[in-house]
């Protein structure tokens, strides 16, 4: 259950915020509406193939590497304001830098208030760190707060997916679908559920039902090419290629 709402956020160094001057901030009325703008910023010059994987030391703020200065800078500024801390702890976890994305997010989801974007990312954290129950439990609380929330029951669904708990997964993913989850994610997660339960024609065809809902994901394609060794999915699989 990887991807989804955090892809706009990539790779970012955060290293040495904290000695950062804060003088730069000083000027900053809305903190959140700042990030956004340098999110702004980041996003296009990732999408020029800058990968601000640097040490930071560009003055410009215009710059790759200068705008995640001013991103930490602000960080430290304001360490209470819950729109600046989810966006670290989102860079932090894209940028590898686990420990503090779990430290970032803890410390939002103590306060027990519905906090439904911090609580999946912190399940997929604890999901790649394989504590199951703990993603499982952090999910069922804030689905509580939460119930209309697709991306928990999405979320939830790829708990018990690890538990091998296929129904359970499933009905989740159907409770998603129906809050408005889009139609290709749910498709290929069902694909993997198929697939773990070796039914590989349901899974193909739900592989095929993801890719033509959205051609930008290529998973699903993936899938198809490594089940091709069954007729159905053979089949199904030069179907896409052709169409691709």
């Amino acid at each position: 259950m990887k991807n989804v709402s955090i892809l706009i956020l990539l790779l970012v160094t955060l290293a040495g915020c904290a000695a950062q001057p804060q003088k730069y901030v000083t000027d900053v009325v809305d903190p959140g509406l700042e990030v956004d703008r340098l999110l702004g910023l980041y996003l296009e010059n990732m999408s020029k193939g800058r990968s601000c994987t640097g040490d930071l030391g560009n003055d410009s703020f215009q710059e790759c590497d200068g705008v995640l200065r001013r991103l930490s800078q602000i960080y430290v500024a304001y360490p209470d304001n819950e729109r600046v801390n989810m966006a670290m702890a989102i860079v932090s976890y894209q940028s590898g830098q686990v420990e503090k994305a779990r430290f970032v997010l803890d410390q939002l989801l103590a306060k027990g208030l519905p906090r439904p974007e911090a609580a999946v990312l912190r399940a997929r954290i604890a999901l790649e760190e394989g504590s199951v129950n703990r993603a499982g439990t952090l999910l069922e609380v804030q689905i509580r707060q939460n119930p209309m929330h697709f991306e928990l029951h999405e979320m939830l669904a790829a708990t018990h997916y690890a538990n091998r708990k296929f129904p359970e997964s499933m009905t989740s993913l159907a409770l998603a679908e129906r809050l408005g989850a889009p139609e290709w994610r749910i498709a290929y997660h069902r694909g993997l559920i198929f697939e773990a339960r070796k039914n590989q024609p349901a899974a193909c065809e739900q592989y095929v039902t993801s890719y033509s809902r959205n051609r930008d994901f290529h998973a699903p394609r993936g899938r198809l090419m490594a089940l091709a060794g069954h007729k159905v999915c053979f089949e199904l699989a030069a179907f896409v290629e052709g169409d691709a």
